[in-house]
């Protein structure tokens, strides 16, 4: 663990109807909230040990309690805000004033692997201000700041859920002159064209060698449901 260094999971609890609403029509409301529970279990199990301190920013109404650290043996705390931008900078602005360098994920990105998030660590105490991962989509699937940027000029009246997040976030960080690092763009899954990549890209992982991340838990609910081919012996 590196207690300059911390890493926010943004997620919700697994509740039918309330997460992965987008896939609901490809998927049941429950398939919906069992594939989500799948993605997050696989992104804490990735990066529990990874060189950081990690906990999870849980998106919950303001008189539910937080799901117990037990379950998944990882601190939690809760987002503040009406909006996303809000509950980003609230969250993030909190956690930077215990910690010096700080990334945000969600649970959206089952592929994300440890070395690209250990890579906007590095970006950040190489003297970045920014960290960002572009997403296929035109968002980010990761933010990273060091504590003394974190600015709520980055997050406010940004248009989330839209293609211009990723270039209206660069746009920003030039207004504000900071240094800005990139990352390899990746894939959050959201949508069912998502879905359907994701699955295509478990399968060619099932038939050949490949330097691709693993998502056990999201491989087993894919299966279960006869969406992923099973892995070939040999």
């Amino acid at each position: 663990m590196d207690a300059d260094r911390l890493l926010l999971v943004f997620t919700k609890p697994a509740r039918a109807g309330r997460v992965k609403t987008r896939l609901i029509g490809k998927l049941s409301s429950h398939q919906a909230a069992e594939l989500h529970l799948a993605f997050l279990g696989d992104v804490l199990n990735r990066f529990r040990d990874g060189p950081f301190d990690i906990e999870i920013a849980w998106a919950v109404d303001d008189a539910e309690r937080l799901p117990e650290e037990s379950e998944w043996g990882i601190a939690g705390r809760r987002q503040r805000g009406a909006s996303l931008g809000e509950r980003l900078h609230t969250t993030l602005r909190e956690a930077g004033r215990k910690h010096t360098f700080v990334v945000a994920i969600g649970s959206d990105h089952p592929e994300l692997s440890l070395d690209t998030v250990i890579a906007a660590f590095e970006f950040l105490e190489a003297r970045s201000d920014v960290v960002v991962g572009p997403a296929a989509d035109g968002g980010y699937y990761l933010i990273g700041l060091r504590s003394e940027k974190i600015t709520r000029a980055l997050f406010e009246g940004i248009p989330w859920s839209t293609s211009e997040v990723f270039a209206e976030t660069c746009r920003r960080c030039r207004e504000l002159d900071f240094d800005l690092a990139l990352l390899e763009s990746g894939h959050d899954v959201d949508t069912p064209a998502d879905l359907d990549r994701l699955i295509e890209a478990l399968n060619v992982t099932n038939c050949r060698t490949s330097k691709a991340v693993d998502c056990p838990l999201t491989r087993e609910v894919l299966e279960s449901w006869g969406r992923l081919r099973r892995a070939e012996a040999g």
